[in-house]
């Protein structure tokens, strides 16, 4: 089977990388065709009018530096956000240096991070989290917080982790940070909004649909999904790359919740 990672490295290897950096510079770049995405959400007693950003897949260290993380906090800002929620893969490695990144992240709010399987290494838990956490960050890593009556659960990637998924068993609207979008179908609680990433999208759409999706990304690939019992799942095509510089079709994008 083809993956995602195969596919971009296969563009690499065939002698496409300089028409991937010509598609990434005329058909979705970082910071020009950043997209918002607005989603409306019923919140808690009190939320109403408060604006979630939710940001995730930057890769910091892989194509993706301390001016475009300057970009990507005033892109930010400008949403004038009550909350930023941080989905994984902030970092291109669980060891990559965040001092770039966090001297320009000043949203103006605070910012819950949950970590993805970049930030994690498979046999080391690496020092993003504690990078993260050292530059203001909350970390939601198989914890739950209470923030003004929204119940806010981080869970580490299914990838590298065991989720505590006992984290769920709450009442009230429980807003999931989980990384991998495909392990949603085990969160069987009600009133449950799943944010993920992971995807990127697939990085490269054409007539609609990715070419290729990394594991636990290929059932739900991008954009809104629902069932009964008031459960959804947004997937983001997310901020950075992974593998190749390019994006063909899939605008990296910023989700704000505007809760009501």
């Amino acid at each position: 089977m083809i993956t995602r990672r195969n596919f971009l490295a296969g563009m690499l290897g065939a002698g496409l990388a300089g028409a991937g950096g010509k598609l990434w510079a005329m058909d979705t770049p970082f910071p020009d065709a950043c997209v918002i995405v607005r989603h409306r959400l019923a919140g808690p007693a009190g939320w109403a009018g408060r604006r979630i950003a939710f940001v995730t897949d930057v890769h910091y260290g892989n194509y993706f530096g301390p001016a475009d993380a300057a970009a990507l906090n005033r892109l930010v800002r400008a949403q004038r956000p009550y909350l930023v929620a941080m989905g994984g893969d902030l970092a291109q490695t669980p060891d990559t240096d965040l001092a770039g990144f966090l001297a320009e992240w000043n949203p103006g709010c605070p910012t819950v991070f949950a970590p993805g399987n970049h930030d994690l290494g498979e046999s080391t838990r690496g020092t993003v989290l504690r990078q993260a956490r050292a530059g203001g960050m909350t970390i939601l890593d198989n914890a739950r917080e209470n923030w003004d009556g929204l119940v806010l659960v981080g869970l580490p990637s299914a990838l590298r982790r065991r989720q505590d998924l006992a984290l769920l068993e709450a009442p009230g609207l429980k807003l999931v940070l989980g990384h991998e979008p495909d392990v949603w179908p085990g969160f069987a609680q009600p009133d449950l909004f799943q944010l993920a990433g992971h995807t990127h999208g697939g990085q490269v759409r054409l007539l609609g649909r990715p070419l290729a999706l990394p594991e636990l990304g290929r059932r739900y690939p991008l954009g809104e999904y629902t069932t009964g019992e008031n459960r959804g799942l947004l997937v983001s095509a997310g901020i950075g790359c992974v593998d190749a510089r390019v994006r063909v079709n899939c605008p990296p994008e910023i989700i704000v919740l505007e809760m009501t």
